[in-house]
């Protein structure tokens, strides 16, 4: 009984020191998006900074109850990693279900809610022109702003020079693109490959969320052996 005790309480705190280590990667990768040119929207940001400040707290509630063996911070942290483990297998089903169509559709959807700075913030980090058609002027819906803006080295060359999709609509004269890369292309593979990954993430945090929910019930119902069983709980 006292080995079965000691074992719940050393794996609940085990457990709760590694979500202590995932919300400050969260918080880390968060500045760190912040700070590149990849990710712009401060939305985006501030999400994951709070799932990780949620996540630190409540592994510092998770802590208190395994060292303390409290009775009322047990039960509130197990309805709560209950919670976030529903919404993260969640996350984690729709990330693997996501087909490549859907997407697509997602992306364009977002392309044509963008500005036209945010366009080009993604067409100077992937080095691309264009969504998926270079004869789209900027006032379409999956247009784009001139891709010598992004500083393409396609619009260098003499055809960029009066290419349409380089000078713009209004300026170039000649419909031919030399840019060949299309933003799409290069989203497709590393979407891809990052709702994959997110979705294994997930699903293996959750795994380990649900492992905790367990632990921690069991935990809570176990009776401390140094505890004099007179005493008033």
């Amino acid at each position: 009984m006292a080995l079965s005790f000691r074992s719940s309480k050393y794996l609940l705190i085990t457990l709760n020191l590694l979500y202590l280590v995932i919300a400050f990667i969260l918080v880390g990768v968060a500045a760190y998006a912040r700070l590149s040119i990849y990710v712009t929207s401060v939305h985006i940001v501030g999400g994951i900074i709070a799932c990780g400040v949620f996540l630190f707290v409540l592994a510092v509630a998770g802590l208190l109850g395994a060292i303390k063996h409290n009775q009322p911070i047990l039960f509130f942290y197990i309805i709560l990693l209950f919670g976030l483990f529903l919404v993260q297998f969640s996350v984690a089903c729709a990330c693997l279900s996501l087909s490549s169509d859907y997407q697509q559709i997602l992306v364009e959807t977002a392309w044509k809610q963008s500005s036209n700075n945010s366009k080009l913030t993604v067409m100077t980090a992937f080095k691309c022109c264009g969504f998926s058609r270079a004869d789209l002027s900027s006032s379409a819906a999956l247009g784009y702003p001139p891709c010598k803006l992004a500083k393409l080295s396609c619009c260098d060359t003499p055809e960029g020079k009066t290419a349409k999709c380089c000078q713009g609509s209004d300026v170039g004269n000649s419909t031919f693109c030399p840019c060949t890369t299309a933003c799409w292309t290069v989203i497709q593979e590393r979407l891809s490959t990052g709702v994959r990954v997110t979705g294994a993430t997930s699903l293996f945090f959750s795994v380990i969320e649900l492992l905790g929910v367990w632990t921690a019930l069991r935990y809570r119902h176990q009776r401390d052996p140094l505890l004099d069983p007179n005493s008033v709980l």
